[in-house]
C-alpha cells in the first residue's frame, strides 16, 4: 500500500477558456502535422492554374488559433468568426467544425475528456503583425479570455 496518495489531475473547472482554448489548439489536425514536419513558407508559388507561371508568395507565416464556445455560440460560431476573420486584410483562413469536447493532458500525465465546445482556426499571413491582427478581431467577435493562438511556421 502506498504512503501517499497520488495526486489528482486537475479538474476541468478549475481550467481558464484560454487554457482550454490551448489545449484545442494542439489537438487540431494542423498542430499535429506542424509537429512532424518543418513548415516553412516556398519563396514563390504558382501563379496560374496551368502552372506555367510563378509568383512571389506573400503568406510568410501560418498558424492556429482557437476559441472556447459558450453554449449557445455553437450554432453560430463558424459564421461570427468567419465575419470576423473577413475584416482582417491580409490573410487567408480555413475554419474547423466546432469540436463538441477536447483532451486535456494534466501535469501528472493522466489525460481526462473536457466537454467544452472550441473552435479552430487556420491562419496564413503575410507577417506576424497580421496574424496579430486576426487573433485581435476573433477576441472581439469572442470576448472574455477564450482566445488563444501559436504561430508554426518557421522561417
Amino acid at each position: 500500500m502506498p504512503t501517499n496518495r497520488p495526486p489528482k489531475p486537475a479538474p476541468a473547472h478549475e481550467m481558464t477558456d484560454r487554457r482550454i482554448a490551448e489545449f484545442a489548439l494542439e489537438e487540431s489536425r494542423l498542430s499535429n502535422v506542424a509537429y512532424r514536419f518543418q513548415l516553412v513558407p516556398r519563396s514563390r508559388v504558382w501563379k496560374n492554374w496551368d502552372r506555367t507561371e510563378f509568383e512571389p508568395n506573400h503568406f510568410q507565416v501560418v498558424g492556429l488559433a482557437g476559441v472556447v464556445l459558450m453554449g449557445d455560440e455553437i450554432e453560430k460560431a463558424e459564421r461570427r468568426a468567419s465575419r470576423a476573420l473577413e475584416e482582417v486584410e491580409g490573410i487567408l483562413f480555413v475554419l474547423e467544425e466546432p469540436a463538441d469536447s477536447i483532451v486535456v493532458r494534466s501535469p501528472t500525465g493522466t489525460s481526462e475528456i473536457v466537454r467544452r465546445p472550441t473552435l479552430c482556426a487556420e491562419i496564413m499571413a503575410g507577417e506576424a503583425a497580421a496574424f496579430d491582427r486576426a487573433l485581435a478581431a476573433l477576441e472581439a467577435a469572442f470576448p472574455g479570455g477564450r482566445v488563444a493562438g501559436k504561430i508554426l511556421s518557421e522561417k
